[in-house]
């Protein structure tokens, strides 16, 4: 599965959980808006800035959109969500509101946490 290929409501998914974890602390580095951009190229620019808007309307806390969280079925699309949150973070960048939520998250949806040593 490629980021191409996520739903709507995946893609919102995406775009919110980057912009809770990678870009919550307001100071993003280089790489991170690599991966950023990545996404605007995968979705078209309209379609990055109109799921923005989506979830910054449908989502006024970290409640609702943990709900809504909860309703990406889709396994697949959930471990390349999940990867690509991860991948985008830059080291030491995830602070422990953002960890707690990635905690909670992949056990929510059963996606396993892996780091090696390369």
């Amino acid at each position: 599965m490629e980021l191409e290929d996520l739903n709507p409501d995946e893609r919102t998914a995406l775009v919110g959980l980057m912009k809770v974890v990678v870009m919550s602390d307001g100071d993003v580095a280089e790489d991170e808006i690599e991966h950023i951009e990545a996404l605007v190229d995968a979705f078209g620019e309209e379609s990055y800035e109109a799921t923005l808007e989506t979830f910054e309307k449908r989502f006024p806390d970290e409640a609702s959109f943990r709900k809504f969280l909860g309703t990406i079925g889709r396994q697949d699309a959930r471990e390349l969500i999940f990867g690509t949150v991860l991948e985008s973070a830059d080291e030491g960048a995830i602070d422990g509101t953002e960890a707690s939520l990635l905690d909670w998250l992949s056990t929510l949806w059963n996606v396993k946490i892996e780091i090696s040593d390369s």
